[in-house]
Formats: structure tokens, sequence, C-alpha cells
């Protein structure tokens, strides 16, 4: 691989992880999955990056890739475990980085 794309792999990875973990601070009982997703897309889009695909905020048992619509209306309730994936890319060269966060609760 030549130095040009890894260093663009490498920004993607640097906004993704920042835009992740600024995410996951977000999420708090009450607030809303739309809210989050959006403040995360406005993160990796002013860091100059492109969205990989759409923010992903899975709760409890579903396992993945769910996105909050324009109009969604779901919150984060205390005790729910949210799975955040997020996606930055360069130029098509794209990280995807996800975490675990548990609402207000450290039952597991």
């Amino acid at each position: 691989m030549d130095e040009e794309i890894l260093e663009k792999y490498r920004f993607s990875g640097k906004i993704a992880a920042e835009a992740r973990d600024y995410g996951a601070g977000l999420i708090k009982s009450g607030v809303s999955f739309l809210e989050v997703a959006e403040k995360i897309e406005s993160k990796i889009t002013n860091a100059g990056a492109g969205l990989a695909f759409p923010v992903n905020i899975s709760l409890n048992e579903i396992a993945a890739h769910f996105s909050p619509r324009h109009n969604e209306q779901l919150v984060f309730k205390k005790g729910d475990v949210v799975k955040l994936d997020v996606g930055a890319h360069i130029e098509g060269y794209i990280a995807d980085t996800a975490t675990t966060v548990e609402v207000g609760t450290h039952k597991y």
C-alpha cells in the first residue's frame, strides 16, 4: 500500500474514533437517538471526512445496524445497552469503529 493511501486510512480512522468517543459521551437517559446520530454525523463531516454509512445505534437485543430515521422519536432510557457504530471515509478509504454504552447503570 502506498503512503498516500495509508495516510487516508489513518485520517479516516482518527476522525471515526473521535466521532465514536464523542457520540458515546452523548448517550444519556432522555436523549434522542436522532440527536446523537445527527451530532456524530456533523462531527465527521466538519472534520473533513464523508460518512461511510449512516450512524448505527442499536438498542438492547438488536444486534446491529439500526439507524434512526429523520422523524425518529426513540430516546435512551436508564439500563439500555447501546451499540454505537460509526464510519468515516476519505476519498473512499473507510474506517469503521464501534463501542457499547450502558445508560446510567453498571449491570453489564
